[in-house]
């Protein structure tokens, strides 16, 4: 056994703010504390920037409420719960908190509250998590509930590495939170408990109104999954050796029927979904209790390539809801197509596979 030392944590937190402004924290080590290392309520314009968060008994950073909030450059590891949580905006109004989480990198969390911890949690409306670097957790990496926020430019591995009936980038069961972009990701080798398989980008039971755009999955299972939602937009995405690239399903028809009359309707009529703001923004809210609410209306799955692996896990029920529209399904090859498709196949199989599994050498005389 290694010699270390051996800390008794008596303080909960390093710094719990409430109604302050223009606070920075830069260049800080964050240890040992027993629950949240930064806490802010109704705090505005702050910043964590450049700080090593690590060995905490709850979350890093817990942001609630407040506007323009930013956790930038953070390395967060060793966590009891979750990485960073991002709670904001007004919902009724559709006002946006513009709280951001960016280029952070954040692994081996959640020690002890092993389920739904993620390394982000973004709730609320319009906020982002930017070109951040998130692997190892026993389950996922990104949730979000709310309105139009922004994914985009993350890198995600070996996640849900303890669960299976989970997703990398994870959210459900609501018909109005509309407007989430996911966009240009990177999610690879996310393959579920004992490689039993999980989810990439997951919208659970009836969510709707998402962008699954120019994403590039390799090697994940059921990389897109749409359960039974509405009015979303797989697009313009690379799947390569995924098992399956596409998933989509009818459940509200079926098993998960219950849901429609009880927890999808209050959630509906929760919402002032018949105010002007809301009816410029999501129009489709207006008619859908009329227009068989069940059925997974308005999906669009439109010019994506899966190469290798499997490409559709399309639930036959749910097919005739679909729009699928140029995608390039495993006809790439050496000899088909024109110049553009025969380089795309050559970086494919002889350069990205061989790249990502520590193969591929460059020439350094080159």
């Amino acid at each position: 056994m290694e010699k270390g030392t051996a800390i008794v944590s008596v303080t909960s937190n390093a710094a719990s703010l409430e109604n302050v402004k223009h606070i920075s924290f830069e260049n800080l080590t964050v240890e040992a504390f027993r629950a949240d290392a930064i806490r802010l309520q109704n705090c505005s314009h702050n910043r964590i920037v450049g700080c090593t968060i690590r060995n905490v008994g709850s979350w890093a950073v817990q942001v609630k409420g407040g506007i323009d909030n930013w956790v930038i450059g953070c390395e967060i590891t060793q966590t009891g719960s979750g990485g960073i949580n991002l709670n904001g905006g007004d919902r009724p109004k559709l006002e946006s908190a513009g709280h951001l989480a960016d280029n952070n990198h954040i692994h081996h969390y959640s020690r002890w509250k092993r389920m739904y911890q993620p390394a982000i949690s973004i709730n609320g409306v319009g906020n982002r998590v930017t070109h951040n670097l998130i692997h190892h957790a026993p389950h996922m990496a990104i949730g979000f509930s709310g309105n139009e926020h922004l994914i985009e430019f993350n890198e995600i591995y070996h996640v849900c590495q303890e669960s299976n009936d989970a997703g990398a980038i994870y959210t459900g069961r609501d018909w109005t939170m509309r407007g989430t972009i996911i966009r240009h990701n990177f999610l690879h080798h996310i393959n579920g408990f004992e490689g039993r398989g999980c989810v990439g980008v997951y919208l659970d039971d009836m969510f709707c109104g998402t962008l699954i755009f120019g994403n590039l999955f390799y090697k994940v299972t059921r990389a897109a999954f749409i359960g039974g939602g509405r009015d979303c937009t797989v697009e313009n995405n690379i799947f390569v050796d995924c098992e399956p690239a596409l998933h989509i399903d009818a459940r509200a028809t079926g098993w998960a029927n219950y849901h429609v009359d009880t927890t999808m309707k209050d959630r509906l009529f929760a919402i002032p979904f018949q105010e002007s703001r809301w009816a410029d923004h999501y129009p489709q809210l207006l008619t859908l209790w009329q227009d068989d609410p069940a059925a997974p209306k308005g999906n669009v799955v439109a010019r994506n390539i899966s190469q290798g692996g499997r490409w559709d896990g399309v639930r036959d029920e749910a097919r005739p809801f679909i729009h699928f529209e140029d995608n390039l399904i495993d006809q790439l090859t050496e000899t088909v197509g024109g110049d553009a498709q025969r380089i795309f196949v050559f970086l494919i199989n002889y350069c990205f596979r061989r790249l990502i599994s520590g193969q591929f050498r460059p020439n350094r005389s080159v």
